[in-house]
């Protein structure tokens, strides 16, 4: 897949929460062949803070219009400065990097997409093509955050989605509890499995996903965040341990070559718990 150099004009940058900004950007040629999962690296800055480009996954795709869009959470100097950036102003893209998801194969019915916290900015695009691409599927979103004040895109969720289970962390929208955890509970009381999911979130809820994903043999697909350098894998920034159960020695993946998008049976989870 062709990947772009490209200076992307700002149509919008405005905050959704209190940490969380929602970006807007005339990408003609990076939106033509970017993927759901896949991400771009971002120059924010011609000096020297922050020196290096920041990842950021494709929360939209419209490439009609020549357009990708980005949800980041304000977590350090580097998107504290974007959140500065202005409509019109210009902004240096490199992308699409990285594999992003595969749509489930012809026969699957039944997907369940869970995210934790910032991690619908990687599965919202997903959802999107899933409903555009299968819209047989009966799609399931369980999306958690820390509290009712943290969740985006409420009711475009319910438009797309078949259903849309909520839980927070102090109780205070939708299942108390786990993302995971109210997965968990709909499975014991139906005694139904998904025949497909899809994941993203923080390292340690992946960590709990895929565990239980791998005990019932779920066909899976994991989205990981991880720092990085350069997105094209030369600085090994972001490698992470994988399994390797035929050797005692130590290997890695590169997630932003390799990945982001991983099964759950390539990682070595234990890093994260």
């Amino acid at each position: 897949m062709k990947k772009h150099l490209e200076k992307a004009i700002i149509i919008e940058n405005r905050s959704l929460t209190a940490s969380i900004y929602h970006l807007v950007l005339k990408a003609p040629d990076i939106s033509k062949e970017a993927r759901p999962g896949q991400f771009v690296m971002v120059r924010i800055s011609d000096g020297l803070i922050p020196l290096l480009r920041r990842p950021f996954s494709f929360f939209r795709i419209r490439k009609d219009e020549g357009i990708v869009e980005i949800a980041y959470r304000l977590v350090g100097k580097g998107t504290m400065a974007l959140s500065r950036k202005k409509e019109g102003e210009e902004l240096d893209l490199l992308g699409p990097l990285g594999n992003g998801f595969r749509l489930p194969p012809a026969e699957v019915k039944t997907v369940w997409v869970l995210a934790g916290g910032i991690g619908i900015a990687s599965v919202m695009s997903l959802i999107e093509e899933i409903r555009l691409k299968r819209p047989d599927v009966h799609l399931v979103l369980y999306y958690g955050a820390k509290s009712s004040s943290d969740f985006l895109s409420i009711s475009e969720l319910s438009r797309l989605c078949s259903e849309v289970k909520y839980s927070t962390d102090d109780g205070s929208f939708g299942f108390c509890g786990s993302v995971l955890g109210c997965a968990v509970n709909d499975c014991e009381a139906s005694k139904v499995l998904p025949s497909y999911l899809y994941a993203c979130g923080p390292p340690v809820m992946l960590a709990h996903v895929a565990k239980w994903a791998l005990q019932h043999n779920i066909p899976s697909q994991f989205s990981l965040e991880s720092l990085m350098g350069c997105g094209v894998g030369a600085c090994l920034g972001c490698a992470i341990p994988k399994k390797n159960e035929l050797s005692n020695s130590p290997s890695y993946v590169h997630v932003c070559f390799e990945g982001p998008v991983f099964s759950p049976d390539v990682i070595k989870w234990e890093q994260y718990l």
